[in-house]
């Protein structure tokens, strides 16, 4: 895919075009005997395997590998079977329509899952669900006030058009890998050895999987994640799933010490979206990225119940909602930064 049409598939998918890009993926795959990985997963994203496998007329071997665990009418079976301990942390709210892609997601696998969640919450569907193997920590959220503060005092705010005002660096940040930290420890709490597993997974309960994971050949190092692409924004990584041998994922679920040592005692330029800093944590870990696409879609309440391959990656509503929650938990907790004209 060369920079001109990357830049036009961004533009349609931006402005939600998604019928025009639609309409150029299938004249792409008309006109082309064979087309890139890259090409492949947009198309395949766009369309859904039954279309690109009866267009596409040479597929390389990850390509027919990918049409298969797309293909919601079978289910893949692995080359090899694995060992995996899968990290489950953050709101329980859409598990309910996520457990069956999470499920196909990691079929023909020995899995456990370890669930974390907040004593105030509460998920729709059982967890039990999940597996045979489920383990459970609820505990009461900690106060993160004094990291909070520190965040803002050493990064600041912004202001948008319409005046609300965020901190940034996003005071969810603090919750979510504090929960990443915890649940890994769970493992060991629930009489098991994270070097017992074969691979260990951290996501979210509202990851929804329109593919398999389909990577279990791939040689992994101690030094090397795989996560999915398509949530990947601003130069970073997304932060909704990896996974990685255990000795690679006990050092990425530890992003929560950085975070409250390194990052806040020392201060990064640049950009402070949570997704450039979970790549300046690897990176200064030493750890590596292997981006595959999963067909990885985060499931808010109004797209539950839709085909998957109309699930859009992702909802302008649901950020201008968090910046206005965000804005307002800042303005009532800490009304003398909100009201400074912090900026960095």
């Amino acid at each position: 895919m060369n920079s001109s049409e990357r830049k036009i598939f961004r533009k349609l998918l931006k402005k939600r075009w998604t019928a025009c890009a639609r309409a150029v993926c299938l004249w792409q795959l008309a006109t082309h005997r064979q087309v890139s990985e890259e090409q492949f997963d947009q198309y395949l994203t766009l369309l859904g395997p039954e279309k690109v496998r009866a267009r596409l007329r040479q597929k390389t071997a990850r390509q027919q590998r990918k049409l298969t665990s797309f293909d919601q009418r079978q289910t893949r079976e692995p080359v090899r079977k694995l060992k995996i301990a899968v990290l489950l942390s953050g709101q329980p709210t859409g598990l309910e329509h996520c457990i069956h892609s999470i499920r196909r997601f990691f079929h023909g696998h020995e899995v456990h899952y370890f669930c974390h969640t907040w004593d105030n919450l509460s998920a729709a569907a059982r967890l039990e669900d999940l597996g045979d193997e489920v383990y459970r920590m609820s505990a009461p959220q900690p106060d993160f006030t004094g990291y909070e503060r520190r965040a803002i005092e050493t990064y600041g705010m912004k202001t948008f058009s319409n005046g609300i005002r965020v901190p940034f660096v996003s005071p969810n940040i603090f919750p979510m890998w504090f929960a990443v930290q915890q649940v890994f420890g769970l493992i060991e709490k629930s009489g098991k050895s994270a070097s017992g597993y074969d691979l260990i997974c951290r996501m979210r309960y509202d990851d929804f999987w329109i593919g398999q994971f389909d990577c279990e050949d791939l040689p992994l190092s101690d030094e090397q994640i795989i996560i999915d692409r398509n949530y990947n924004g601003y130069g970073g990584y997304g932060d909704q799933f990896a996974i990685g041998t255990p000795a690679a994922m006990e050092r990425y679920c530890n992003l929560y010490s950085w975070l409250t040592d390194g990052f806040l005692d020392n201060r990064i330029t640049g950009q402070l979206f949570p997704e450039v800093l979970l790549r300046h944590f690897l990176e200064q870990s030493g750890i590596s990225v292997h981006e595959e696409n999963f067909g990885l879609r985060l499931l808010r309440p109004e797209f539950a119940g839709m085909r998957p391959y109309d699930i859009p990656l992702r909802c302008h509503q649901a950020s201008s909602q968090r910046n206005r929650r965000v804005s307002a938990y800042i303005k009532q907790k800490f009304p003398e930064l909100y009201n400074d004209n912090l900026s960095i």
